[in-house]
This record gives C-alpha cells, sequence and structure tokens, in this order.
C-alpha cells in the first residue's frame, strides 16, 4: 500500500510538473505571438504600419523635386485679373511614375486617370495564341452620357453662374503640349469679364496624388464652391468587376469612416453639414477622394442611374454614386489609386482606415507586416501564406496539445456520463432528485482531472487570428494579381480549376478522423461529415489565397497531431473495426 501511495504521489508530481511545463509553452507561444509585430517594428520600422496621426496634422506637400523642376506662377490665384478669354476646347494628358492623367479644357475637369502599376485581364483573346489581353486599370468611368458632371468640376450655389462653368472652354498655361511628364503645372483659366474662374493643377514626379488649387469669383466676390467626384468609380467594363465591386460613398469625420452604399441613398440625395478631414468614393480594393488642410464643411450625397443595353440588347440600370466635397479652402489633395497601406500612409495616416479589417484590425497589421516581411524573401505571396501559416501552427502548437488531450479524456468518460445521463432521464425537469445528475458529472469531472472547457478554450483562443488572416487575405491589395503556382495565377480570385477547395475538404474530413474522440458516436460522425462538404462549397468562389491558407493550416494541423500521437499514443483515436472484432469474439 505504501509502495502504491509512493507511486501515485510520483505520478500526481509528473503530472502537474508536464502541465506546468505546458502552461509555461502556452505563454512563451502567446507571448511569441503578441510581441512579434513590435519586435518588427523594432528592426523593420519601415515595414511596420505607422501610428495613426491625430486629424489636425496637415496634409504632406508636393516633394521637393517639383519645386526644383516645376515653374511655380508667381502670383496667387486671388491676385489673378483675367479679362474675358477665348480658346479652344484641348485635352492633356500628364504622366508621372504611376499615372497617366487626361484633362479636359472643357469645364477644366478629370476625364480619365489610368494607374500605370495595376493591370486588368480581359477574357477577350484578339487571336488563337492570345487568351488575355492586359490592360492598365482605369479609375474613372469611361462612356458615360456628357450630361453627367465629370470628377474635380467645380460646383457654386449660383445657378446662373453654373451654367456658364458647365460648359466653359478654359485657357490653359503652363502645358508644353498635348502630353506632359511630371512634374508638371499647369492653370486653367476662364473668364467671361464678370465670372473668374482659375483652377491649377501640380502633379509631383510620383504617387498617387495631387495638389489642386480652385476659386470661382462674381464680379470679384469669391463663391464658396465644392468639388464634384463621381458618377462612379473605376472602368464599368465587366472585366473589372472584382476591382470596383462594392461602391461605396466614404468620409472620414470624429475620428472615425462612414461609409454609404447606394441603397442608403434610393430615397434621394442627402446632405450632410460635416465638419470632415477627407471625403470620396471606394471600392474593394480602390479609391479616389479629396482632402483638404482645412477641413471639407459639407457633403451632398447622391446617386444616379445610368442606362445602358447589354450584347443582348436589353436595356440595363446600374446606380452610379457622386458627391459633391463642399471645402473651407481652395486648396486640397487628390488622391486616386490603390487601398495600400504603404502608400495611403505616405500620403495622410488618417487614411489607413480606408482598409476595412474589421474587429480584429490589431491582429491583421501585425500578420500583414509579417506577410510583407516573408515576401521580401521569398517573392511570392503564395508561398509567403504558407511559411507564415507554418509559423501561426507552431505558435499555437501548446494549445492544440492542450485541446487535444482535453478531447481525448472527454471522450474516454463518456460511457460513464451516459451512465449518469440515463440514471436521472425518466425524471422530470422539475424533480428536485436531477439536480443531483449535475452534483455527480462534477464529481466525476473533478475526479478525473477533466475540465468540460478544456477542449473549447484554446479553440476560441484560435478563433481571432483565424478571422484575422481571412480578413487580412480577403481586403489586402497585395494578393491582387499575385500568382502562385502553375493554374493559380492571382491570389485573390478564385481557383479556376476548383483543385485547392477540394482538396482543402479532403484534408477536413482525415483530420476529423485523426481526432481522439472524433469517432466515438456514429451519430456525431455522420454529422461531423457534412461539414467538410459545406466548407468546400463555401470556399469554391473565395480567393485562392484565403483557401491556401485554410488548406495548409489543415495540412500542418494534421502533421502536428500525427506527432502528438508518437508522443503520447494515448492520443490517437480508437479504431471502430477493433471494438467490433473484439466483440464478436466474446459473443
Amino acid at each position: 500500500m505504501t509502495r502504491y501511495r509512493r507511486h501515485m504521489g510520483n505520478g500526481n508530481q509528473n503530472e502537474s510538473g508536464n502541465e506546468r511545463r505546458l502552461l509555461l509553452a502556452i505563454v512563451l507561444s502567446m507571448a511569441v505571438l503578441f510581441l512579434t509585430p513590435y519586435l518588427y517594428r523594432w528592426f523593420f520600422p519601415s515595414l511596420a504600419p505607422k501610428p495613426e496621426p491625430k486629424p489636425e496634422v496637415s496634409i504632406k506637400a508636393p516633394p521637393a523635386d517639383f519645386e526644383k523642376s516645376a515653374t511655380p506662377l508667381a502670383e496667387p490665384l486671388s491676385a489673378v485679373s483675367l479679362s474675358a478669354t477665348s480658346a479652344q476646347p484641348q485635352v492633356i494628358e500628364i504622366e508621372n511614375s504611376e499615372l497617366i492623367l487626361r484633362w479636359n479644357s472643357v469645364g477644366a475637369v478629370l476625364e480619365s486617370a489610368v494607374l500605370k502599376n495595376y493591370l486588368v485581364r480581359v477574357d477577350e483573346p484578339t487571336s488563337a495564341e492570345e487568351k488575355w489581353i492586359p490592360r492598365r486599370l482605369q479609375m474613372i468611368p469611361q462612356g458615360l452620357p456628357k450630361t453627367f458632371p465629370r470628377v474635380l468640376a467645380v460646383r457654386v450655389a449660383d445657378s446662373a453662374v453654373q451654367r456658364k462653368l458647365d460648359y466653359a472652354i478654359y485657357e490653359v498655361v503652363g502645358a508644353s503640349g498635348k502630353r506632359m511628364k511630371a512634374p508638371a503645372q499647369i492653370t486653367f483659366s476662364y473668364s467671361d469679364g464678370k465670372i473668374q474662374a482659375v483652377k491649377r493643377v501640380v502633379v509631383p514626379a510620383a504617387g498617387y496624388s495631387l495638389e489642386v488649387t480652385a476659386e470661382t469669383r462674381n464680379d470679384g466676390q469669391r463663391l464658396p464652391s465644392s468639388v464634384f467626384l463621381g458618377p462612379g468609380i473605376g472602368d464599368l467594363d465587366p472585366s473589372s468587376m472584382d476591382d470596383f465591386r462594392d461602391p461605396r460613398l466614404v468620409h472620414y469625420a470624429s475620428g472615425k469612416v462612414i461609409r454609404y452604399s447606394a441603397d442608403d441613398l434610393e430615397e434621394g440625395a442627402q446632405t450632410l453639414e460635416v465638419d470632415a478631414r477627407w471625403a470620396g468614393l471606394e471600392t474593394h480594393y480602390f479609391s479616389y477622394l479629396v482632402l483638404s488642410p482645412n477641413g471639407i464643411r459639407s457633403l451632398r450625397l447622391n446617386r444616379s442611374l445610368w442606362k445602358w443595353k447589354d450584347p443582348k440588347g436589353q436595356e440595363q440600370q446600374t446606380p452610379l454614386l457622386s458627391a459633391e466635397v463642399g471645402l473651407r479652402d481652395s486648396r486640397f489633395v487628390f488622391f486616386a489609386g490603390p487601398k495600400d497601406g504603404g502608400i495611403l500612409q505616405s500620403v495622410d495616416g488618417t487614411l489607413n482606415d480606408l482598409i476595412n479589417y474589421g474587429w480584429f484590425a490589431f491582429l491583421v497589421w501585425p500578420l500583414l507586416v509579417s506577410l510583407k516581411f516573408i515576401h521580401q524573401y521569398i517573392h511570392n505571396y503564395g508561398w509567403a501564406i504558407i511559411i507564415l501559416t507554418f509559423i501561426i501552427n507552431l505558435a499555437l502548437f501548446p494549445l492544440r496539445y492542450k485541446q487535444m488531450v482535453s478531447m481525448k479524456k472527454m471522450a474516454d468518460l463518456q460511457p460513464k456520463l451516459k451512465s449518469i445521463q440515463e440514471k436521472y432521464r425518466r425524471m422530470k425537469r422539475t424533480d428536485p432528485r436531477r439536480a443531483q445528475m449535475n452534483v455527480e458529472v462534477s464529481e466525476l469531472y473533478r475526479l478525473h482531472g477533466v475540465n468540460p472547457l478544456g477542449g473549447c478554450l484554446p479553440l476560441l483562443i484560435q478563433m481571432p487570428f483565424l478571422f484575422a488572416f481571412y480578413s487580412m487575405l480577403a481586403s489586402s491589395i497585395e494578393l491582387r494579381g499575385a500568382p502562385f503556382i502553375g493554374w493559380i495565377q492571382d491570389l485573390s480570385r478564385y481557383d479556376p480549376l476548383y483543385i485547392t477547395p477540394i482538396v482543402m475538404g479532403a484534408t477536413m474530413v482525415i483530420q476529423q478522423m485523426m481526432t481522439p474522440g472524433g469517432t466515438a458516436d456514429p451519430t456525431q460522425r455522420r454529422m461531423m461529415m457534412i461539414l467538410p462538404v459545406v466548407f468546400t462549397f463555401m470556399f469554391l468562389n473565395l480567393s485562392s489565397g484565403l483557401v491556401l491558407y485554410f488548406l495548409f493550416s489543415n495540412v500542418f494541423g494534421m502533421m502536428f497531431q500525427y506527432l502528438f500521437q508518437k508522443w503520447n499514443p494515448e492520443l490517437a483515436p480508437a479504431k471502430p473495426s477493433k471494438k467490433v472484432s473484439e466483440s464478436k469474439k466474446q459473443s
């Protein structure tokens, strides 16, 4: 008996020692996950997202190389005195390293903004040899009726003045030809002797933002004005649907982003008296908007219907969003580009909020920094996703082990739990004796050292990382157009052959078969087998980058489960075939 007690005492000490080591491993794993972003910020400050500045911070000025290369006009706008102008319509194209901007002197509007570094694939081959036709991304809808206002058109409250401005032909000063290389500065000016309108545009050599100054005067008095954005955003061609899906009007006020969809404006236009820092239009990956150093005083949000005919000749209607941005000052910054964290940060810190990562944004940013860091060395976002998935699974190694141990203990206790439940099954719910069932169940858990929430708690800790990874891959423009291998040439789009989602579903089935206790209840096993089928169909049309993460998360999970079961054979699931054969022998 003494030897038995001493043996039991040593077992308890060993078990408590193992639990302490496991607890220490869990703490260290969580420390690695949460301290990683801070270490990256320390060692790689250029990769980590910078903290968001307060709204009072001024918008950054054009690059210094502009001042050296461009020829600034000496007079401020308020000092320009114009006689009646007479000019011919012309289109001026200005190109920098990121943008190709086409300006029309009729109304001094921006009629085209092409992003040079982002391509669109058109599913219409010109020949049997060429399957895809790449073309550059267009930010401003083309082919709309001429009655629609254009981007950066100036709007004033005086209707008579506005009618003049809508069709005014501006003189252009500073243009060296129909095509110009940035840095460049041009001035549009119009006057009929009474109404005066001047717009100056500064285009830096690089970047997605430009500085604009616009003033309108009537009899020498400056008129409060607004800038028109819209109608719509992005090329209306079907090949650009993925890039410009879910268009919304957006503005930043009181430290948060407010969004309006087309459905929010079904009942008509909305006029907002709001102190906003910036406002514009956004889609899933791209945005164009106006930022004002002195703030935005008002917004008028509207939607218009564009009627067009499809290839079958049937009339279709597309709602196009637009905004009139009322400015306190004549100077503003116009941004047209991708919703990339680094690019947005370089323009204004608050623009980072354009990327909507949801509730788990605090985890998304470290994950995105880690993904970019790995990509610097791998140069393939697909492999970078796989490596980052392995690192996350390695960090969650102790939690997975704790979950498997808890599930195995619960599976072993199932016969005893069922006997207790069967004992009280015939009693009514109102019978006071049924309370004894909970006491016996709790005592059973206590005697065997089982926590009924032990299998759920590690899973709950993992869930934020799963949702954060989902948000990162679903909303990050870094995956747009990023190839992986073979048939997957764009990680932001679905797998065209549906291979990865099918393999992902198969790994879910295998992982369930490896899970301890997963085959204990035949009814539960059949129900769990439905889950892989549901997930496979859900992931068929999701981005292949996201499917890749879930696929290899399952693969690494299976790998760790195999190691667990080799390390501790008791964690291996019971094989039903052996039980059946033993029962036959006994009979």
